[in-house]
């Protein structure tokens, strides 16, 4: 935990959802091509009727490197509660939190049928490749790394304000840049 700085669930609870409100903001933006415009839709409709539910932190190792997160507001903002978190590691990493951790939205609020939250993957960090039924699209908050997705075979640098989307099966991962990367994900019915 940051020093100094008692943990409030309210006041989390508030820093969380106005960044996700933030993020819906910035995607609707963003979204180019009609699935991500739907998806970011929808999202959007999620983070409106969010409800807050308890929860505790977990911070992880890997959020030692957080200074290094801040190449957008969103990013430097994302820093004042990140510890605060209840994060977990990914099931697809056997580093226990130590390179790679995951957020998902729905710990700290009912968001229905939306899957959201975010990844952070520590600096020169490999995400695997894997595949899934649902599309899933991502919005990078923080960083450059090289990734594999929306149906491509190689991998292509992309930096912090982009989209990515993957359809059902499309295999993708990622290899992070030289800071960590910061992207949140999204899944919707």
């Amino acid at each position: 935990m940051s020093s100094g700085i008692q943990f409030d669930l309210d006041t989390v609870s508030g820093q969380v959802f106005s960044f996700m409100q933030a993020c819906a903001r910035a995607i609707t933006l963003c979204a180019e091509t009609g699935p991500e415009q739907e998806m970011a839709g929808a999202f959007s409709i999620a983070v409106d009727g969010a409800k807050p539910v308890s929860f505790q932190p977990n911070p992880l190792p890997v959020l030692r490197n957080l200074e290094h997160v801040k190449d957008m507001k969103l990013a430097r903002d994302f820093r004042e509660f990140a510890q605060y978190l209840p994060w977990k590691f990914s099931p697809r990493m056997l580093d226990q939190g130590e390179d790679v951790a995951i957020f998902d939205f729905r710990t700290m609020f009912d968001m229905g049928n939306v899957l959201a939250g975010l990844m952070y993957v520590d600096a020169g960090q490999v995400y695997p490749e894997h595949n899934h039924p649902p599309r899933e699209l991502y919005f990078l908050v923080s960083g450059t790394a090289h990734w594999r997705f929306g149906g491509n075979h190689d991998y292509r640098a992309v930096t912090a304000g982009n989209i990515l989307l993957n359809f059902p099966w499309n295999w993708h991962g990622l290899k992070a840049g030289h800071t960590p990367l910061l992207a949140l994900y999204l899944q919707t019915p």
